[in-house]
């Protein structure tokens, strides 16, 4: 977790902390967004698990984390970018495709981020008690990925892991994907000595018809696993198969 800067909404000045996984009240249900071109719209289920009202803000960026709502020229569109939630209350977000979203790579996905800003109510005062000139507001912005899906595009995306290419390569493991979608893994095991050991500890996307390199912890390529990430948000073990 890390600050980001300040930013001002309202005229009232707001921290922002970035996270992947955060403790917040405002919860988004889903680790991921799919748009296929096809659809008119795709919707997106916020619920406020807090004892307060919040206001949320939403917006789509196109990978950089420090872009704010104004900066975004993605060809998508968020309705309500702006919305006050009720505690215990739940607000669903519409997300639209404008027509230069046609303009995307209609051969492969293409990935995006959607952004949830969670910004608490101000302090209030209790009985006689002055609300403080100078207190510090922390908004919690949180961060999904968004992937465009052109229609044109038939195969199973749930199928897309077990395409995989695998290969040894000296010290390294080489994976290729030579499919149109973004495959997202967040382990790869290999046992060392009596232990399995993950290679992955930061995970890894690998973008569509692209490669990358891991290291091995030792040259025992046998009975290897790894685990991707599914549409919805599933974790799946599948084991390596070799070329």
């Amino acid at each position: 977790m890390s600050f980001s800067g300040c930013k001002f909404l309202s005229g009232i000045a707001l921290c922002s902390v970035m996270a992947t996984v955060t403790h917040a009240e405002m919860i988004i249900h889903g680790t991921r967004v799919i748009y296929p071109s096809d659809a008119r719209e795709v919707t997106l289920q916020l619920s406020n698990n807090g004892s307060k009202p919040a206001l949320v803000q939403a917006w789509i960026d196109e990978g950089d984390p420090k872009s704010t709502p104004d900066q975004s020229k993605v060809p998508f569109m968020i309705t309500p970018p702006i919305s006050r939630v009720e505690a215990a209350k739940s607000q669903t977000l519409r997300i639209t495709a404008l027509p230069s979203a046609s303009q995307l790579n209609q051969q492969q996905e293409t990935v995006l981020w959607l952004n949830v800003l969670d910004i608490p109510p101000s302090p209030t005062g209790k009985g006689n008690e002055a609300i403080p000139d100078n207190f510090l507001q922390l908004a919690i912005r949180s961060r999904i990925k968004f992937f465009y899906r052109p229609a044109t595009i038939k195969a199973d995306a749930n199928l897309a892991a077990d395409k995989l290419q695998w290969q040894k390569s000296g010290q390294s493991l080489v994976i290729k994907n030579p499919t149109p979608f973004h495959i997202t893994m967040t382990s790869i095991f290999q046992a060392n000595g009596d232990k399995k050991v993950d290679l992955l500890p930061q995970g890894l996307m690998l973008k569509p018809f692209s490669e990358d390199r891991v290291q091995l912890k030792n040259t025992n390529t046998e009975k290897m696993s790894f685990i991707n990430v599914n549409d919805y948000g599933g974790r799946v073990e599948r084991p390596i198969k070799f070329q």
